[in-house]
């Protein structure tokens, strides 16, 4: 077991620190009342402490003795009582018996009576004020000065008490060394109990028990109180400092006194300390207070308080906390104006610091609305992820602030959940497709095989133009489905390359001639003569002019005109298709060009509805523009690219 978490060990510890308090305010009592004689400041014995309780007691003797004097030198008759005493006083205080030496001087400083022949006052001797209204007529004021004949021709108490004054004059060094020790034996001994405090044997960590639980403002004023009237009784017990008076304590009284209350305030001092540390150690110094329970339940009044105020304001609306605050600036500022006729000077203050006031909260409140309509911007121009700084904001301002940006967060999450439903969509065609691939491909393969074989029952010929029809458009559904997924991802790599828009539009009209024509249609083309070149990929733009002319052969009316018109102008070449619907097209242009979507909602030709989809992002990508138009039965799609040379148009 560590010596910290002994019990025993620390209360031996914490006596032994007491002891070696006691023993240390016990010697400096000691060297403090005989500091003149100990340090040198004097060289008379009157300034050892023994002798100056005695001269103490032996003053108000002699003071007896020259008032019963002064009486039988005025004529008055004493008492048998008072003769004897005078007498036995006398006898007591001559010079021939005792070392103790009087005089007794008036307040010109004359001598009136003395007991020595000597008329120079010595060195260290003591002087008490001397009133005796009897020993001269007239009120008198002097004093009375003892000392004690160094030589001690008489034996008497004040011979042994010299001797001993002699024996410890200049004798510092013992009583300084030894006072020195035990503090630092009480120094060392606080700082082991320190240590040792919130240790307990078998427990882990700091434990606290009882007493460094209670509240420790009440502990510590306490323990102050109690050390403050220690040093008053010590600060008392030591009556040489009290302005250089004879003391009229006994010497064992004193030094006991100092022991018992230097024992107290060690003890007192060990405890605060330990207590000190063990809280310190727990981190509970300030939270076991009674001021810091108090302070807590007042804060949280306050804050329960400000609460309140604060739902209570925010249930009302800000047009009508506007309208008060503006009547109540108004009543105010009239209530002023009634004021200045009788005291113009305090009420201009007055209305000039509220004034004040009231701009600087409509210059924080613009600064801060400010902040918010850029965060509005920021998140409505295409960055839900900007935050807006709320801290240190008005609170209705903060609450608007906080609604926009849980708005930006909703924004960013719908957005990426639709990305991400995007991507999985996206996947899911394109895996589904190639997993179809594989057996579609074994299907037209065995039809193309059995369309080679000699098969005479027209029936069975017919099904399999059936199965080839059927598997062929299954084919092209697979592969739109797969470009449709590449395109509306940006997953298809894209060319920009000058091209002549004309040249190809041509191209196209050449390889769709056929089926146009086979649907009874007639191309009305519109071209420049000039090459009209745009920026451009070649194979892309050519997938979006054969869907837009294969949607025509699919879904125009049959004897119908087709009208292909290209514009060039303001850095953009426009190509306007046009053509009569055969069926009512009674579907938003939004909708036709979703995926999926035809404007023949039977479902009985064998488009996919994904051309104007494929053709949208295929454009896109170009960095180009897709749109269509319905007004009636008449269809028009606009394909948009940017010129090659826009200077030149």
């Amino acid at each position: 077991m560590k010596l910290r978490e002994n019990f025993a060990v620390k209360a031996a510890a914490f006596l032994l620190a007491a002891a070696a308090f006691a023993g240390a305010a016990m010697l400096g009592w000691y060297q403090i009342s005989n500091a003149a004689l100990l340090w040198g400041y004097s060289d008379s014995v009157t300034s050892y402490y023994e002798i100056r309780y005695q001269l103490g007691r032996d003053e108000g003797y002699v003071d007896l003795m020259l008032r019963l004097l002064g009486m039988k030198q005025s004529g008055e008759t004493l008492s048998a009582a008072d003769a004897a005493q005078l007498e036995e006083l006398q006898q007591r205080f001559d010079p021939a018996g005792s070392n103790l030496r009087w005089r007794l001087v008036d307040e010109h400083e004359k001598t009136l009576a003395q007991n020595t022949e000597d008329n120079q006052r010595l060195d260290g001797a003591w002087w008490f004020p001397y009133y005796d209204g009897n020993w001269v007529s007239g009120a008198y004021h002097g004093g009375l000065w003892l000392w004690v004949d160094e030589a001690v021709p008489a034996e008497d108490v004040y011979q042994p008490l010299v001797q001993e004054a002699h024996a410890i004059q200049h004798n510092w060094e013992g009583p300084a060394a030894w006072t020195a020790v035990l503090l630092a034996a009480f120094l060392i001994l606080a700082v082991f109990l320190c240590a040792g405090m919130g240790h307990k044997a078998g427990v882990e960590g700091i434990h606290l028990h009882g007493f460094h639980r209670l509240p420790g403002d009440v502990v510590f004023l306490v323990l102050g109180l109690g050390l403050a009237m220690c040093s008053a009784l010590v600060y008392e017990s030591l009556v040489v400092t009290r302005g250089g008076s004879v003391s009229q304590w006994p010497p064992a009284l004193c030094l006991t006194c100092a022991g018992a209350l230097g024992a107290a305030a060690g003890a007192l001092g060990l405890t605060a300390l330990t207590t000190f540390a063990a809280r310190c150690k727990a981190r509970t110094l300030f939270k076991d207070t009674l001021i810091w329970r108090v302070c807590g339940l007042l804060w949280r009044g306050i804050k329960a308080l400000a609460r309140a105020v604060r739902a209570a304001l925010s249930a009302i609306p800000l047009a009508w906390k506007t309208v008060l605050v503006c009547g109540a600036y108004g009543v105010f500022t009239l209530w002023m104006f009634s004021q200045w006729r009788y005291y113009s000077g305090g009420y201009i203050f007055l209305w000039l610091a509220v004034s004040a006031a009231g701009a600087l909260y409509l210059i924080v409140w613009a600064a801060q609305w400010k902040r918010i309509r850029r965060g509005a911007h920021e998140i409505i121009g295409g960055n839900p992820y900007y935050q807006i700084d709320t801290r240190r904001m008005l609170p209705d301002l903060r609450e608007h602030a906080g609604e926009l940006n849980n708005l930006g967060h909703a924004i960013s999450a719908a957005a990426e959940r639709q990305v991400n439903s995007e991507r999985f969509k996206a996947e899911l065609i394109t895996n589904v497709s190639h997993d179809l691939k594989t057996p579609l491909t074994s299907i037209i393969n065995y039809v193309d095989l059995l369309k080679k074989r000699p098969i005479d029952d027209p029936e069975a010929k017919e099904y399999i133009e059936v199965l080839d029809r059927k598997s062929q458009r299954l084919k092209k559904l697979t592969e739109d489905l797969v470009e449709a997924s590449k395109a509306s991802t940006g997953n298809l790599a894209v060319t920009l390359a000058p091209l002549d828009y004309g040249q190809l539009i041509d191209q196209a009209l050449a390889e769709c001639g056929e089926r146009l024509e086979g649907a009874g249609l007639t191309v009305v083309r519109s071209l420049p003569e000039a090459p009209v070149w745009v920026m451009a990929d070649g194979r892309h733009l050519w997938r979006v002019l054969d869907n837009l002319l294969t949607n025509c052969a699919k879904y125009a009316l049959e004897n119908t005109r087709v009208y292909l018109d290209l514009r060039a102008g303001n850095g953009w070449a426009e190509l306007w298709v046009k053509n009569i619907s055969r069926d009512p097209l009674d579907v938003p242009p939004e909708r036709l060009m979703e995926r999926f979507v035809r404007g023949d909602e039977s479902r009985t030709n064998q488009g996919s509805g994904l051309g104007l989809s494929i053709a949208q992002s295929l454009t896109e990508l170009q960095k180009g523009h897709f749109s269509i138009d319905i007004d009636g039965d008449l269809f028009k799609a606009v394909v948009a690219l940017p010129l090659a040379n826009p200077a030149k148009r």
